[in-house]
C-alpha cells in the first residue's frame, strides 16, 4: 500500500507539472467520498459493464482530473488517444492494456502505466478478471481524450483465447508452448473429420464435466466463433447440469454469463424455460424404460422415475440443441470422467442420431488433449466394441 501510495503521489507530481503554475486558495477543501457519484461508462466509448467513480476535476493552475474505473470480466475501454497524456494506477483485479500495432500486456496491482501523449491505446478487464485503476488525466484546452473505434470483439477474443499467453507458458515449459500451438491448436483443432463447431462442443462439454474452468471462458469465446450458437451453448449447459452434476453446470454458468453479457446476449435471446418438445421414439423409449424399471426399478425408484420424466420425456425432447449433439455432450461427458458403463448406449444412440464412425474417432483424438489419455483409452473397447457391432 505505501508503494501504490507512493505511486500515485508521483503521477500526481507528473501531471501537476504539464500545467500552469499553481494558484494557492485560502482553505482546503475535502470532497466526501458520499458528496460523490458513481456513472456507468458510455456504450460509446466502453464495450461491457464499466462504472466510473470521479474524483476530482482540472481546476485552474491543475491541468488534471482523476477518478477510478473499474472494468467487469470482459469489459474494456475503446481504442483513444490523450493530448497531453494519462498515468492509470491499477489499485485491484487484473486488467489488458495495449498500444497500436503492439503487443497485450497484462496489468496488476500496484502497476503504474503512462500513457504518452497521441499514443492509440485501450484499456479494460481480461476475460476472467475484474480490473480498478484510478486514472489521473492531463487535460489542455478543456480537453483530455480523444476517442476513436471500439475494441471489437474479434479483436478481444483473439486476446482471450491465448490466455495464458503462449510466453507465459514458455516461461513455465517450453516444451507445453510448443506442444499447445503446433501440435494442439496448429493441428488437432484443424483435422478434417470433425468440424470446429463439434470439436468446440466436445471440448466444452468436457471442460464441463471435468470442472476445469481456466480455459473455460476462452473455449466458449471460440465455441461461439466456431458457429456454437448462445442458445445450444445454453442448452449444453443444461444438458451437463444432469450428466456432470449440478456444481459442475453452475460453474460454467457463471463464466458463460459474462461472455453472453460481453456479446450482448439476453436470456430473452436463449431458449425458453418451457418449449415444445420433439416428437418420442415410442417404440425406443419404451424398450429402455422398460429395461431401467426391472432392473432398478425396486433399488432407487425416485431414480428411474426421474431419469424417465425428467431426462428421457423432457430434456432430451428440448428442440434447441439437436439429438446428435445432445449425444455428442453426453459422450463427452461420460469419456471425460472415465464413466464408461453407459457409453455403448449413449454412443449407439449418437450414431443412430447422424454421428460417423470418422467423427467418433475424432471425438477421441479431441478428447485425449482435453480430458487426458487415460480417459481416452478406458474408453476405447467400448468403443471398439460398438464399431463392431454396427452395420458398415
Amino acid at each position: 500500500m505505501c508503494m501504490m501510495m507512493k505511486s500515485l503521489a508521483l503521477c500526481c507530481i507528473a501531471l501537476l507539472s504539464l500545467g500552469a503554475a499553481p494558484s494557492h486558495a485560502d482553505d482546503q477543501v475535502i470532497s466526501t467520498a458520499a458528496s460523490r457519484t458513481s456513472m456507468q461508462g458510455s456504450s460509446a466509448y466502453f464495450t461491457g459493464k464499466v462504472r466510473i467513480d470521479p474524483l476530482f476535476p482540472p481546476k485552474p493552475g491543475m491541468a488534471a482530473s482523476g477518478g477510478y474505473v473499474t472494468f467487469a470480466p470482459g469489459a474494456r475501454s475503446a481504442w483513444h488517444t490523450h493530448p497531453i497524456g494519462q498515468y492509470l494506477v491499477v489499485t485491484a483485479g487484473t486488467g489488458w492494456t495495449q498500444q497500436w500495432g503492439g503487443p497485450v500486456v497484462e496489468l496488476h496491482v500496484g502497476d503504474v502505466l503512462w500513457c504518452p501523449p497521441g499514443v492509440k491505446h485501450w484499456h479494460g478487464a481480461t476475460p476472467t478478471t475484474s480490473m480498478t485503476h484510478m486514472a489521473l488525466t492531463g487535460t489542455v484546452d478543456e480537453k483530455n481524450v480523444d476517442w476513436l473505434e471500439p475494441v471489437s470483439d474479434s479483436q478481444y477474443r483473439q486476446f482471450a483465447r491465448s490466455e495464458p499467453p503462449n510466453d507465459d507458458i514458455r516461461a513455465v515449459s517450453p516444451a507445453l508452448a510448443k506442444y499447445a500451438q503446433q501440435r494442439l491448436t496448429d493441428e488437432v483443432w484443424k483435422r478434417p473429420d470433425l468440424s470446429p463447431r463439434d470439436r468446440s462442443i466436445v471440448t466444452l462439454s468436457t471442460l464441463i464435466a471435468r470442472n476445469q474452468t481456466t480455459q473455460l471462458r476462452a473455449q466458449m469465446e471460440r465455441a461461439l466463433e466456431n458457429g456454437v450458437e448462445p442458445g445450444e451453448m445454453s442448452e449444453l449447459i443444461t444438458h451437463l447440469a444432469f450428466y456432470a452434476g449440478w456444481d459442475n453446470a453452475m460453474a460454467a454458468v457463471t463464466i458463460a454469463k459474462d461472455v453472453f453479457a460481453a456479446r450482448g446476449i439476453k436470456a430473452s435471446q436463449l431458449p425458453p424455460a418451457s418449449d415444445t418438445l420433439l416428437p418420442i421414439d415410442e417404440k425406443a423409449e419404451a424398450q429402455r424404460s422398460q429395461s431401467v424399471a426391472q432392473n432398478f426399478g425396486a433399488v432407487a425408484p425416485g431414480v428411474v422415475q426421474y431419469t424417465g420424466e425428467l431426462l428421457f420425456h423432457e430434456l432430451w425432447l428440448r428442440p434447441a440443441l439437436a439429438p446428435r449433439d445432445r449425444s455428442l455432450v453426453t459422450v463427452s461427458a461420460l469419456i471425460a470422467n472415465g464413466q464408461v458403463a453407459q457409453l455403448s448406449y449413449h454412443l449407439n444412440r449418437a450414431m443412430d442420431n447422424g454421428l460417423t464412425k470418422a467423427q467418433a474417432a475424432e471425438v477421441l483424438t479431441q478428447m485425449a488433449f482435453y480430458a487426458g489419455w487415460p480417459n481416452v483409452f478406458s474408453a476405447l473397447p467400448v468403443v471398439k466394441e460398438v464399431f463392431a457391432g454396427r452395420p458398415l
